[in-house]
């Protein structure tokens, strides 16, 4: 780990760990080789409000600065309205898909209502497929069982009899820039504008809601610790009808 962090709090999965790295480091080069201090911290932050980044921005700088120790104040999140997907829109990426990889990514983020960080890091020895769960590192590093599904678990039993590699990642040595270049490609081609892989997360909430699911059960699904953190993501809309959707999908 990067000797700028600290062990202060819970373990940083690698994307948080290397966010926090980079904002330590822009807070030592605006340092200039003064000692590191709680009102230099705030002073920088300050700097980095004055600049025109947004509080969630500036929030994950004050964070990496508590890893080092400063008593810094945290800027309240803000909560943008999330990009859904219709479910005809995610069938047109699965059946478009150029590819087993692809269209297994596809899938298991949104079956599994994942973060594609937490599908890509997976191990085969992860894999539960008898029982349809994965152990996933979490945001925050946290390890959990989560349950990927029908469609999830049927599209890794058929990517693990394609695939012809030795590596214990489930998806090998692919990064998170190589599947977003190829989801980036296939949306454009399937009419989707400003697509993202995490908008496959968002709308399989939606629908999960929208299919009747009550928010307690929607959060463990989603991987949050509290149910409230759901809500405030994803509870804006009220228009709550029910939509003609398999929970399973």
């Amino acid at each position: 780990m990067n000797r700028l962090l600290t062990n202060l709090g819970k373990k940083l999965s690698p994307g948080s760990e290397h966010l926090y790295t980079y904002w330590q480091g822009r807070f030592q080069d605006w340092l200039e080789g003064r000692s590191p201090s709680t009102a230099l911290g705030e002073a920088f932050l300050v700097s980095l409000e004055a600049g025109g980044l947004k509080p969630n921005t500036v929030g994950c700088a004050a964070r990496a600065l508590r890893r080092m120790g400063l008593d810094v104040p945290v800027p309240s999140m803000e909560w943008g309205e999330p990009n859904y997907l219709e479910l005809e829109e995610v069938k047109r990426l699965i059946d478009r898909a150029p590819s087993l990889l692809v269209k297994t990514i596809i899938i298991v983020i949104f079956s599994a209502v994942a973060r594609i960080s937490e599908v890509l890091n997976l191990e085969v020895q992860d894999l539960e497929l008898d029982a349809g769960v994965a152990t996933m590192t979490r945001k925050g590093g946290r390890r959990e069982r989560v349950a990927l599904g029908k469609q999830g678990t049927e599209a890794l039993r058929e990517w693990l009899a394609h695939r012809r590699s030795r590596s214990k990642r489930v998806f090998m040595d692919y990064t998170y820039q190589d599947i977003y270049r190829m989801l980036k490609k296939l949306a454009r081609e399937v009419g989707i504008p400003d697509f993202t892989p995490h908008r496959l997360r968002h709308s399989r909430v939606r629908h999960l809601r929208q299919a009747g699911l009550d928010w307690e059960d929607i959060s463990e699904l989603a991987g949050h610790t509290k149910t409230e953190t759901t809500i405030k993501i994803y509870g804006r809309r009220k228009a709550e009808e029910r939509a003609r959707l398999l929970v399973d999908f």
